[in-house]
């Protein structure tokens, strides 16, 4: 459980440490995926941190609330804090952060608790100095049924469940990891009403002060949850931080998506230097297919080239000018083998790019590469060199 803390005292300190520079990430160094090859950089793909957080607070209106009556600020304890349901099946909220120190191996904090609530896959404890993550009520404080307070449980939520917090410029992935204190446990300043709590790691890749007992901030806080099982994170305490922030940018893009198909439209349009390239639209070897069936992939599906050496996907790309041209390539490789491939443009080939592991099929990286491209029509081949064939592939971009 959330550990039991008096926040009224600290809350002058949470302040004071808000006006003092902080060594941050930025947002496209949270968000780029660990397991990229060296010389391939991971970069943003169609939707921005700064365009979704601003197509988020567009959707928290009135009539998205989700709950009737108001959480309390974990942080200072004022009842404030409201759930917005912004796009089908995504829930968000904005607060202060306080600070869970649950799980972890040493710790500040003497009022830290052994265990969260969740445990990562391999049924360990969370440990709050290794794996972002955020903190919900454990029951309905009211005990009636639909919740007035947002409920997880009613919400398609479970433990790992992934979100993006947004701080400062800057977003991360976390996963639901703890709770707040049930209804037949002795309580004080906590109770399952409460929300605006996060672990240590998810206060230290934002550069929220992480001490649990006098860090956190006040205010500014969006934690955007995203329910559903395509949306839980597995792993373990040593890589689901990665798994996490491999997550970040299929996060935004379904976002943005979602935000620009209708109703209240946020600024989302993508970077003018950036149009994307649907692999399901070109052309597959024998053997290979157009699928569907893992989430994440734009367009109407992604291709899932043969497993054979030589297997292929032919994607037809439009370039402005000719010249050298970044290509952005999206995939997934669910397996627990890299899949390297030969990239071709225009019969030419560019080298072989590695393609590493991502954490599930239901999770999207971006490999990149120098290649020269003719202002016009151009076709990009993706061969696998290796018998399992290539990765999945969603889609390419130029940048």
């Amino acid at each position: 459980m959330s550990t039991t803390r008096r926040r009224f005292a600290v809350v002058a300190a949470a302040a004071i440490a808000l006006a003092v520079p902080l060594a941050v990430q930025t947002a496209n160094a949270a968000t780029t995926p660990s397991a990229v090859p060296a010389g391939a950089a991971a970069v943003p793909l169609a939707f921005t941190p700064a365009q979704i957080l601003a197509g988020v607070q567009a959707n928290m209106t009135t009539a998205k609330k989700v709950n009737s009556k108001p959480h309390i600020n974990t942080q200072t304890r004022a009842q404030n804090v409201n759930v917005f349901q912004v796009a089908s099946g995504v829930f968000a909220y904005s607060s202060g952060m306080a600070i869970d120190t649950d799980g972890s191996d040493s710790d500040p904090d003497p009022d830290h608790q052994g265990e969260t609530t969740w445990q990562d896959s391999n049924g360990q404890a969370l440990g709050a100095h290794r794996v972002p993550f955020y903190v919900l009520g454990d029951d309905c404080w009211d005990r009636t049924t639909p919740c007035p307070h947002f409920f997880y449980r009613e919400h398609n939520i479970t433990g790992r469940q992934f979100a993006l917090i947004f701080f400062n410029g800057k977003v991360i992935g976390s996963i639901f990891g703890d709770t707040q204190t049930a209804n037949d446990q002795t309580t004080s300043d906590n109770d399952s009403r409460e929300l605006g709590e996060a672990s240590v790691k998810a206060a230290q890749l934002l550069g929220i002060p992480s001490s649990g007992t006098s860090g956190g901030v006040d205010s500014g806080v969006t934690v955007v949850m995203f329910s559903g099982s395509s949306w839980v994170v597995n792993g373990t305490n040593a890589n689901l931080n990665t798994n996490a922030q491999g997550m970040v940018q299929r996060a935004l893009d379904s976002l943005g998506a979602s935000f620009g198909g209708g109703g209240t439209t946020p600024p989302t349009t993508p970077p003018p230097a950036t149009t994307r390239f649907e692999a399901e639209a070109g052309t597959l070897s024998a053997g290979g297919t157009v699928d569907s069936n893992h989430a994440g992939f734009t367009g109407t599906g992604f291709a899932n080239p043969a497993n054979a050496v030589g297997a292929f996907v032919d994607i037809p790309v439009t370039a402005k000018t000719t010249g050298t041209k970044t290509l952005n390539i999206v995939y997934s490789d669910g397996t627990t083998v890299a899949r390297p491939a030969t990239i071709s443009v225009n019969g030419t080939s560019h080298g072989t790019v590695n393609f590493p592991v991502t954490a599930n099929w239901d999770t999207w990286s971006t490999v990149s590469l120098s290649v020269p491209m003719t202002a016009g029509a151009n076709t990009v081949r993706i061969a696998g060199t290796t018998a399992v064939g290539a990765a999945n592939i969603d889609s390419v971009f130029l940048s």
